[in-house]
This record gives C-alpha cells, structure tokens and sequence, in this order.
C-alpha cells in the first residue's frame, strides 16, 4: 500500500506554482490594476505609493502582491530543481498566495480605503485568481487528482505525455519573449505603414514610407551606404588582424597573457565610453593623435570628426579598436580545438608556416570564420551608439540605426522610423538566415 506522501505529485504541484508565478508577475507588470488603463498597472500604482506620488491612487498593502509573486517563483523553481525538497517548496509558494490574499482580503472587507477613486481591473481579478488557484494548489493535486500520475509497469506515468513536460517549462519564458520581441516586431511592421507621429492615432498610408525611403530620401541613401562602409571594413580589418593575433598569441611566448589581455580590453569598456575616449583623442587641438603629430613637426592638422570625409572613418576605426579583441578571443578558442597530430602530420610532410596555415589550421577554423563574419555583419548593421557619442549623426556620419532614431525621438515620425527599422530587419535576416542554414547543414552532417 503506497503512503499519502508517495501518492502525491508535488512536482506536478511546483510546475502549475511556477506557471501561476510568471501569470502574477506579467499581470503585475502590464495589465491595468484598477480601471482599462494599463498605465495604471500594479507596478506603476506601486511604485506612486512608495515614493508618495501627489494624486496616486491608495493602494494599502499593495506592497504584499509583488513579494508574494517573487516567492511563489522562487518557491517553485526550487521545488522543480530539488525533487527532495517539492513537498516543503509547495508549502511555502502556498503560504506566500495566503499573504498575498491579505492584500484582497483587506480591500474586499474595507472598499473604503480606495477612496471611491478606482475600481478593480483586469490585473487585479487575475492576480486574485492566480493567488487562489496557488493556494489550492496542494488539494488540487492531492491524491485523487495524483493518481492519474502515479506510474506503471515500465515506470512511464499515465496521464500527460512525457514529450510535453519540456514544453511546459518553456513557457514562461515563451511567453516572455513573445511579448518583448515577437509582438513589438509585427506591430513594428505595422506601425511601417502608418504616419503615427508618437502621439496621435496612426493612420493607415500603405508603402509611402517605404517609397520616400527609396526614392526622395537622400539620408537614408547615405546612412545606407555608411552602414555598407562599415560592414566591409568590419567583415575584412577585424577578422584579419584578430586571426593574426590569434595565431600569433597561440604559440608561448612571454608576455602572451599580458597581452591578449590587453587586446580583449577593450571589449570590457562599454560602447558609450570607448565613444567618449575616441572623442578625446581626435580633438583637434588637445587630441594625442594631434599632439603627436605636431611633435613629429606636422603642420595644418585635420579636424578629425569635423572632417564630412574623414568622420565616419575615424568611428569605425574606434569600432574596429574595439573589435579586434572579440575576435582574437574567437580564433583562440578554434585553434585550441585543432588536432595537434594534424599539425605533426603536416611537419612530418614538410610544409612550411605559410602552407600549414593555408591548408590544415585555415579550412579547421572555417566554422569560427563564418561565426566571426556574420557576428561582425550584425555589429556592423546595429551600430548606433559610437556615433551617437562621437558625432551625433552629424558630418555625414549617419547609419540606419542613428537615423531611425532621429526620425523617431527627434522628429516625431515614428512610422517613418518605423520603416527604417523594417529595412534593418530585413538585412539583418539575411545574413542571420545564411548564418543558421550553415549551422544546420552542419549539424545534420555530423
């Protein structure tokens, strides 16, 4: 006779906990708290309360509902990643929905204490339900209910296809990234053919944009081609100088930490400051690059980033600084995972340097080449921040990122902008679907 313990699936019981706690947490987030307006969400009337906004709608314990969403999450990923520990994981996400409940509970007795001023919304019925539902949870999948799960001759369990179980843990974060990424990326689409100008209800106006785009728009035509500039200058300096440095740095040699180190530095920095530290070397007049061609004796010295010709040059020379290290680091790891006794067999045929290279270690390291080269299409095609920093667009120095912007948060004409990021999009899966159809040709021929 199996005991009440063993009858019971408290896996079952912390995977439906962790379910209901990403539920809490977007409602909390998004879906309105009080009234249908979803900027009156819990959050937002949360963090009014906290810092005592003036006109904040009261909302007395309110503070309750995200400390017991975050341990009904907490409790039940714990629950499902320490199979020992499920009963006292199930336990406590249902004590935190009990706290949770004091929230409603006050609200529901004392209606009073929201001063007439709101009224519940969707957010606030689906948290109460979700709370309800948690703290149930336990009789729900209590014996009667756990018995569809108890297992079999052969250990497999009736009930739910085991193939499922996966899906139910991803979820959470599908969900997740269907509302941050999937979802703004067709409304991004739509928003393509609308002239919304941020404030005002969009209006439908079919390829106009895309048409100005292509056809009126010299802007564009040359964020286009800076944005090309620095895809082959990306594609070709970085990838050549980090193999060398890769290949140079391989071997021992003294002071080879001190300094790959030193190249993959500049990773470490953030876009923003290398921006800021690049603005300072080519200052034209207290600039090092300036300075020390003045002590070299030159004379009528360029103003760098002022320079319509030379400004776009000098920030992908700054981005190419920067890259050069990430892709040394890349070669590195390919050329650890190179067969030594390739490399002997090689010797053993008498193939010198330039032979070993070009024939046995260059065709090994052909997955980490089509890795670094689609990574630094994709760098090349979302540059934005160094020449936010450096030039702010200026000195025809524009790509489609920076001008996307502008037209959105400087313009107001977010559905022009909104084109521009359709165009973005579009190149990008180019080089994307390339990258993965060569990743999945591999794998099925491994």
């Amino acid at each position: 006779m199996p005991s009440s313990r063993a009858m019971r699936d408290y896996s079952t019981a912390n995977l439906f906990t962790l379910i209901l706690g990403t539920i809490l947490l977007i409602t909390f987030i998004f879906l309105p708290w009080f009234g249908n307006v979803p900027a009156q969400n819990g959050a937002r009337i949360f963090s009014d309360n906290l810092y005592q906004v003036p006109g904040a709608i009261p909302a007395p314990l309110l503070w309750i509902i995200p400390i017991a969403t975050l341990g009904i999450l907490g409790f039940g990923l714990w629950g499902i990643l320490t199979p020992e520990r499920d009963r006292l994981a199930a336990l406590l996400a249902a004590f935190c929905a009990f706290l949770g409940l004091l929230y409603f509970a006050r609200i529901l007795v004392e209606p009073s204490l929201l001063g007439g001023k709101a009224t519940p919304g969707v957010g606030f019925w689906i948290t109460l339900i979700s709370l309800l539902l948690t703290l149930f949870n336990l009789p729900i999948t209590g014996p009667e209910v756990a018995r569809l799960f108890q297992p079999r001759r052969g250990g497999i369990r009736r009930g739910m296809d085991p193939r499922f179980i996966p899906y139910l843990f991803l979820i959470p974060s599908l969900t997740l990234y269907l509302v941050w990424i999937i979802g703004p990326t067709f409304y991004t689409f739509y928003l393509s053919l609308t002239n919304w100008d941020g404030v005002s209800a969009p209006g439908f106006i079919g390829f106009a944009n895309f048409q100005r785009l292509f056809t009126r728009d010299r802007n564009f035509t040359e964020a286009l081609v800076n944005n090309i500039r620095w895809l082959l200058i990306f594609i070709s300096v970085p990838t050549t100088l980090g193999l060398l440095m890769a290949m140079i740095f391989n071997q021992e040699m003294w002071g080879s930490r001190f300094y790959k180190v030193s190249l993959y530095l500049p990773l470490v920095l953030s876009l923003p400051v290398i921006g800021l530290i690049w603005s300072w070397v080519y200052n034209p007049r207290l600039g090092l690059i300036n300075n020390l061609l003045s002590l070299l004796g030159a004379t009528d010295l360029p103003g760098w980033l002022g320079d319509r010709k030379l400004a776009i040059w000098c920030v992908i020379a700054a981005a190419v600084w920067r890259q050069v290290g990430y892709v040394m680091v890349l070669y590195l790891a390919g050329l650890k995972n190179v067969d030594p006794m390739l490399i002997d067999a090689a010797h053993v045929d008498g193939a010198d340097r330039w032979q070993l290279f070009r024939h046995v270690i260059f065709p090994l390291l052909a997955p980490v080449t089509t890795s670094v080269v689609v990574i630094s299409v994709i760098d090349s095609l979302r540059a934005f921040d160094l020449v936010a920093i450096m030039t702010r667009g200026g000195q025809s120095t524009q790509v489609l990122a920076n001008f996307m912007y502008i037209e959105a948060f400087n313009n107001y004409r977010m559905g022009y902008a909104a084109a521009i990021a359709v165009v973005l999009f579009f190149l990008s899966m180019i080089f994307i679907g390339f990258y993965l159809s060569i990743v999945i040709r591999d794998e099925l021929e491994y």
